[in-house]
């Protein structure tokens, strides 16, 4: 007899691996993988080196897959708006219409604005607001209501807020700028849009 050569065992030796790879990575059982059977147990309280668990008195451990922590972003606290009225804890707050601003100053306050204007900017300027506050301003006239996005402030104290409002088929007449800190008024102002 002849000893076996290395292109005679090829073949035997991949059956043999192809079967140990299915036998290890396939599910076994009556039609749901084991994994989906599973049930994480809140009694693990341990893992040991090893592969050990030490759990707590009276408890059963799952021979199932031990479930993985995955990181989860931490949640970003969102401000709460002043729950107190604007009198009463010294907030106070201006509006102008700006041709438009640098920062917080109005360049070219408007009194009248251009009948072939195309936009305008809405400034709010105020002090002693706190963090959560939401601020923002409306622009109501012959044109119907227009919403300015709101804001909500990350820190408190003085600042500024603006937004900028595309007026090019508005018709003429009298409008009203009113700014809100938290769905109240807080002040207001007027301007003409010429004809």
């Amino acid at each position: 007899m002849s000893e076996p050569r290395i292109e005679q065992l090829r073949i035997p030796a991949a059956l043999i691996l192809i079967i140990a790879a299915a036998f290890i990575f396939l599910p076994r059982g009556a039609g749901a993988p084991e994994a989906a059977a599973a049930t994480p147990q809140a009694s693990i309280v341990v893992g040991q080196p090893g592969g050990e668990v030490s759990s707590s008195a009276g408890s059963s451990i799952s021979t199932g897959p031990t479930p993985v922590a995955t990181a989860s972003p931490a949640a970003t606290a969102t401000p709460e708006p002043t729950p107190q009225p604007a009198a009463q804890d010294g907030f106070e707050a201006e509006v102008l219409a700006c041709r438009s601003i640098s920062g917080s100053r109005c360049r070219g306050e408007l009194g009248t604005l251009p009948a072939d204007a195309g936009t305008f900017t809405a400034l709010v300027r105020f002090t002693d607001a706190n963090a959560g506050d939401a601020i923002s301003v409306n622009l109501s006239g012959p044109g119907g209501e227009i919403a300015g996005g709101p804001y909500t402030l990350q820190g408190g104290g003085d600042g500024h807020y603006y937004s900028v409002f595309t007026v090019g088929g508005l018709p003429s007449g009298d409008y009203t700028l009113t700014a809100t800190r938290n769905g109240s008024e807080v002040a207001a102002t007027t301007f003409r849009r010429g004809g």
